[in-house]
């Protein structure tokens, strides 16, 4: 009996296995020259080799299949879905290499044999890797078929952002993929629609957009292009879509909440939807995405957290000031949620019939009914409002635990520049003002928090000193808000 006469999945677990030991085997890291020789009358010193970094997955992957693609053309079709299901795409850091190091990693092992390394600095084109990996697709359609998933890193310029997307467009079963934001802005509402794969059997399922700032002589070349804003025109469809994501700032045409509510217009079946790290998109651009979903959503995250970690830039408000606590708890699929909210209230904790899960987080900066004005001073008000939503995101935590299938639930609540665990009653946060105020009355009893400015990872604050964050319970909290002594809201 021959091997190709097994089974597939039999055949395909052991090609599997094969290549995980190549993998393991194989060369795992990179080469790298220390120092470039010094120039003629002065002492010269020979480069000093050390290992530079590790072998990306991709170029593993490519290694390890190298040898079972060349068998039979069925190990071939199955070791080239493998090598190039996930294809990740840099900008090549530096634009230059050590002329005298092989570009065959297999070769690796005899250049560690050389005593005297040397070599010249040469410089390479940084777009090369994308502009071969273009060509690769365009030269060999059976590859651009195997690809599954994309990641492009650190190419904003137009002329990349041309490439990127024709090479998307030959990838007819790609499935996710991650885009620089420089794409929505130089791309034309028919290459998007290439991207969406909306006229393809297998349509694209995950979009993720990376925004970052772009260095001076970067920002002179996006200044020069054409934009195209292809979300304006109406004509992108992104129908099929199951995952956005949307991360970091920007310094050229940041994503805003007019782009998200002309995605909100067609992105009618979305099951996971993340902001992170972004500051240029308010909780008007985000609900109008939650709308568009309403029936779909599972995971929401929104995070617009800054560099500073614990203190998020302000989440913005509704033009038609709805009801939003109300809104979130009308997701009928929602398990995962994360999000910064103008203001909260028990409300947003009222519907036992949510199917939340695992760890919520809610930031706000407000509770509802008590943004401004009267309102605001009315620090007996403030509290007791306070007081019944973390009544309520206790009482919604219980119920989940003691349903009839238990759903384990833990909320962590931001709010006054403090952390609220409902759950223990505890209240995490930085009380030296308020203690100096009261001088020395409140808190009656205190304990050293382990979270900090960045949640329960720390503290990381180096600019102003170490900020120890402590602990106190949650009724205690209540009488200094109620005496003045903490502030909230």
């Amino acid at each position: 009996m021959y091997i190709n006469d097994l089974p597939n999945e039999v055949l395909f677990q052991i090609l599997h296995e094969t290549v995980k030991l190549n993998e393991r085997e194989g060369v795992t890291f990179t080469f790298g020259l220390s120092k470039p020789p010094m120039p003629a009358g002065q002492e010269l010193k020979r480069p000093q080799r050390y290992v530079r970094g590790p072998v990306p997955p991709s170029l593993l992957r490519l290694d390890a299949t190298s040898s079972l693609r060349r068998v039979c053309s069925k190990w071939h079709s199955w070791a080239q879905f493998y090598a190039f299901r996930d294809i990740y795409v840099r900008l090549w850091r530096g634009s230059e290499r050590w002329c005298d190091l092989s570009l065959s990693r297999s070769k690796y092992h005899l250049y560690e044999l050389i005593e005297y390394p040397r070599g010249e600095k040469v410089f390479r084109d940084p777009y090369l890797t994308l502009n071969r990996t273009a060509e690769l697709f365009a030269d060999a359609p059976a590859v651009a078929s195997s690809v599954r998933r994309l990641y492009f890193d650190g190419l904003y310029v137009p002329e990349t952002d041309a490439t990127i997307l024709s090479a998307i467009k030959l990838c007819d079963s790609l499935t996710s993929v991650s885009l620089p934001w420089t794409t929505l802005r130089h791309g034309s509402a028919l290459d998007w629609n290439e991207v969406l794969g909306n006229h393809r059997a297998k349509p694209l399922q995950s979009l993720e957009i990376i925004s970052t700032n772009l260095s001076e002589k970067q920002l002179e070349a996006v200044v020069k292009a054409t934009v195209q804003q292809p979300l304006r025109s109406g004509r992108v469809n992104f129908c099929n879509l199951k995952r956005l994501k949307l991360f970091g700032n920007s310094n050229f045409m940041p994503i805003n909440d007019d782009d998200l509510k002309s995605i909100a217009r067609t992105a009618t079946g979305l099951e996971e939807f993340q902001i992170t790290s972004m500051s240029t998109v308010t909780i008007e651009g985000v609900m109008a995405i939650v709308r568009s979903s309403q029936q779909t959503l599972r995971m929401l995250e929104h995070a617009p957290r800054s560099m500073d970690g614990f203190w998020h830039p302000h989440p913005g408000s509704t033009t038609d000031n709805e009801h939003l606590c109300s809104l979130l708890t009308q997701c009928p699929r929602l398990e995962d949620l994360s999000i910064s909210l103008p203001s909260m209230c028990a409300a947003l904790f009222s519907n036992r019939n949510v199917r939340w899960r695992g760890d919520c987080q809610v930031r706000a900066l407000h509770v509802c009914g008590h943004e401004s004005g009267a309102a605001a001073r009315d620090r007996s008000a403030v509290a007791a409002s306070l007081r019944r939503t973390l009544a309520a995101a206790r009482a919604l935590a219980r119920s989940q635990a003691w349903s009839v299938l238990p759903v384990e639930l833990n909320f962590e609540l931001f709010f006054a520049d403090c952390i609220f665990e409902p759950h223990v009653s505890a209240v995490h946060g930085d009380f030296q003002i308020a203690e100096a105020v009261s001088r020395g009355a409140w808190p009656a009893a205190k304990e050293i928090s382990r979270k900090g400015p960045y949640g329960s990872t720390g503290l990381y604050e180096k600019d102003d000193g170490e900020m120890v964050f402590e602990m106190v319970d949650e009724k205690e909290f209540l009488r200094g808000v109620e005496a003045g002594w903490v502030a909230a809201g």
